[in-house]
């Protein structure tokens, strides 16, 4: 059943002119789940595992959202104060609307050209969480959040005592990451979460556009690919959301079975260039453009398919590297398929794509000149 398009607020009103004071609690109640709509289900092929659940007392000025089964957080009904100390869900929480309410983030994000120029506000937040993992505690209450998302669970601890709402969420995974945009828009409010029901469309509708034409090469014919992150022996197998977007993309991830350290769900870790040299492959991705010089001017990495055929390609960033754990990551495997595959994917104009996507789901319009620099980063 679809509801129409209502306010908590403007059902409020109505309640307090209409009903006796003994049913207001109850109605209001109600008119809450209605306008949050349903708490958990599918969205698109993507299962959404959030509930939101609101008691009477505080449904005037807060929300609590259940997330995952067994977390909740308290908000604020309207968020406008938002610190975040996970680099990438800073990109998350852009593409929802509320870029301009973050008023901590990362060093990392702060000093991002690209999220400056499209964020301008950013440049306004304090630096309270740094790259290596510090917590910087005084700046981070002087600008009095409402609500934190970051990943280090001991500073999680420090800012719930502190009495500030933290939220911690899932990552190394595109189904984790689905469900992140998801939750993040439940726990940012309405208008956000059904930003992120369009974003999941979209997400999953690049997942059946990619797939249906990959499924038609023979596994034989599939293209083998090495990802380099922090440095350019750095990579990652698999479980990883590299070996997600590779699965995706139809492409062979030569690291997927190396034996790499295992953090959680993520195996990362430094191969040695002998393992990459032998598994040979004939297309090398990096999330930097100094790690692709690097490569192509090293002599030891010349005798690799990938180097010899100049297939060494400098992965796309925009808000953040497409490649890790950002809402861009939708963008990932379709433009790794159109990479490798181009005959396959020829209708796919990734130029057009990009400025569709920020427009639709970030609001904005891209510059020829800002989509060279998203794709061909230097």
């Amino acid at each position: 059943m679809r509801y129409p398009a209502c306010s908590y607020h403007s059902y409020r009103e109505v309640i307090t002119k209409t009903l006796p004071d003994h049913l207001k609690r109850i109605v209001i109640l109600l008119a809450v789940l209605i306008v949050l709509g349903p708490s958990s289900g599918s969205t698109g092929d993507t299962q959404n595992s959030a509930e939101i659940s609101s008691s009477p007392a505080a449904a005037s000025t807060s929300r609590t959202i259940t997330y995952y089964g067994n977390q909740t957080i308290t908000v604020p009904w309207k968020i406008n104060r938002i610190a975040c100390g996970w680099n990438a869900q800073n990109s998350v929480i852009a593409m929802l609307g509320y870029g301009d309410k973050i008023v901590a983030t990362t060093d990392m994000i702060k000093a991002s050209p690209i999220f400056t120029k499209f964020e301008p506000t950013i440049k306004d937040a304090v630096i309270c969480f740094i790259s290596s993992g510090e917590l910087n505690m005084e700046a981070l209450l002087s600008v009095r959040p409402e609500l934190a998302f970051m990943s280090i669970a001991s500073g999680a601890r420090r800012l719930q005592a502190m009495g500030i709402a933290v939220a911690s969420l899932k990552a190394n995974s595109m189904k984790n990451l689905v469900e992140r945009a998801l939750i993040t828009g439940q726990i940012l409010g309405d208008d956000a979460y059904q930003r992120a029901r369009k974003y999941v469309d979209y997400y999953n509708e690049n997942v059946r556009k990619v797939t249906g034409k990959i499924s038609k090469i023979p596994q034989e014919q599939r293209v083998k690919v090495y990802h380099s992150l922090g440095n350019p022996l750095m990579t990652c197998g698999s479980p990883s959301l590299v070996q997600d977007w590779m699965d995706l993309a139809g492409a062979i991830n030569v690291a997927e079975n190396w034996k790499l350290i295992k953090t959680g769900m993520m195996s990362l870790g430094n191969a040695n260039l002998e393992q990459i040299i032998a598994a040979d492959p004939a297309v090398i991705v990096c999330m930097r453009a100094e790690h692709a010089q690097a490569i192509n001017t090293d002599a030891r990495w010349g005798v690799i398919r990938a180097v010899k055929d100049g297939k060494v390609y400098i992965n796309p960033s925009g808000m953040f590297p497409w490649c890790r754990e950002t809402s861009e990551e939708a963008l990932q495997f379709l433009w790794l398929a159109k990479t490798i595959y181009p005959t396959h994917f020829q209708d796919v104009d990734m130029a057009r794509e990009t400025k569709r996507f920020y427009k639709q789901f970030y609001g904005y319009d891209l510059s020829d000149d800002d989509v060279r620099t998203f794709l061909y980063p230097q």
